[in-house]
């Protein structure tokens, strides 16, 4: 049993410890960490990090980052994410142009006809069970608009570039991610 001396120690070193707790914030990731059960051999990682490490390399990892924050091109002030933007070096006006053409120069539905993407096809050749689990499927598809806003956030502080997820957005397939700029909106910057 403590002596009178060692109460008012213990008392205090508990009254600072939960001080310093309250002043401990957790930020939860934008993936929700439950999702590990459904993950196939995630049971022995410690948390989602170990096992992203485990299962993709340093040249998945690399890979990764790189659909995170993609390149993007900007023609004549429109915003393309590079990949999608299918045309070859140096034809760049051109293409542009027939899509002006195309989309009667509305410049919401350009950008949309080039960067929507079924969040499908980025796995196209997959045919894991993985593929039919829509939470799956829907922890993915928030982590790529949370880090592409970031990216144009980044790029374009002063533009209100709009990153959003839809079902058939542009004639794509299901669950669909997509990037344009909205010059019709004061809501902000890049959608916020």
């Amino acid at each position: 049993m403590p002596d009178e001396c060692d109460f008012p120690c213990l008392l205090t070193t508990y009254i600072r410890m939960v001080i310093v707790m309250e002043k401990v914030k957790l930020y939860n990731s934008i993936i929700d960490t439950n999702i590990q059960h459904k993950l196939p051999e995630a049971g022995w990682c410690t948390d989602l990090v170990q096992y992203a490490t485990y299962k993709c390399g340093i040249e998945g990892m690399i890979s990764t980052a790189f659909l995170f924050c993609p390149e993007i091109v900007e023609v004549k002030g429109y915003i393309f994410i590079k990949q999608f933007f299918n045309c070859a070096e140096g034809k760049e006006l051109e293409y542009l142009k027939s899509l002006e053409e195309q989309y009667q120069y509305n410049k919401k539905d350009i950008e949309m006809s080039v960067n929507s993407c079924s969040i499908g096809d980025f796995f196209v050749g997959d045919t894991r069970e993985l593929m039919d689990d829509d939470d799956i499927i829907s922890q993915f598809a928030h982590a790529l608009v949370y880090f592409w806003k970031c990216r144009v956030r980044d790029l374009f502080p002063e533009r209100n570039i709009v990153v959003e997820l839809g079902y058939e957005l542009m004639g794509e397939l299901g669950l669909s991610i997509t990037l344009y700029e909205d010059t019709s909106s004061h809501t902000g910057r890049n959608g916020i």
